[in-house]
């Protein structure tokens, strides 16, 4: 092998060194900036912790009975007993319907269909008769 051939395997070999050098350096790079973008993004997002806000009691579910009187309606009994925990009235009737194994909306007067009520464990109603409760999961 010649002199010059062996100059430029040797300098081809230090450009291929110095190209995988500046490789390893651009992956460094670019590693350590999508590490500081994270901690930075984890760092200012507002987290929900526990301290901040004060704990929910549990909630339970009782059932409980009315009488319905003439003139009644599901929806009238919906709008007095529904709840926030239902996204509308329609989704507490349907509820209401299917633990009474009522067919349809119809009610008449002396019914007395059963209603789920949420109770916070500090309330205490009196009117609630039923003493049978399901843990809301």
């Amino acid at each position: 092998m010649s002199t010059n051939a062996k100059k430029r395997k040797s300098l081809r070999e230090r450009r291929k060194i110095q190209r995988r050098k500046l490789q390893i350096r651009a992956a460094a790079a670019l590693l350590s900036l999508v590490a500081v973008t994270f901690l930075l993004i984890f760092h200012f997002t507002p987290q929900n912790t526990q301290a901040d806000s004060e704990p929910k009691a549990p909630t339970y579910k009782y059932y409980t009975s009315i009488r319905v009187s003439s003139g009644d309606t599901l929806w009238d009994i919906a709008k007095e007993y529904r709840t926030e925990e239902y996204s509308d009235i329609s989704s507490y009737i349907a509820e209401v319907r299917e633990i009474n194994h009522l067919s349809s909306n119809q009610i008449t007067d002396g019914m007395y269909p059963v209603l789920y009520t949420p109770l916070r464990t500090h309330e205490t109603d009196s009117y609630l008769v039923w003493r049978l409760l399901l843990e809301k999961k």
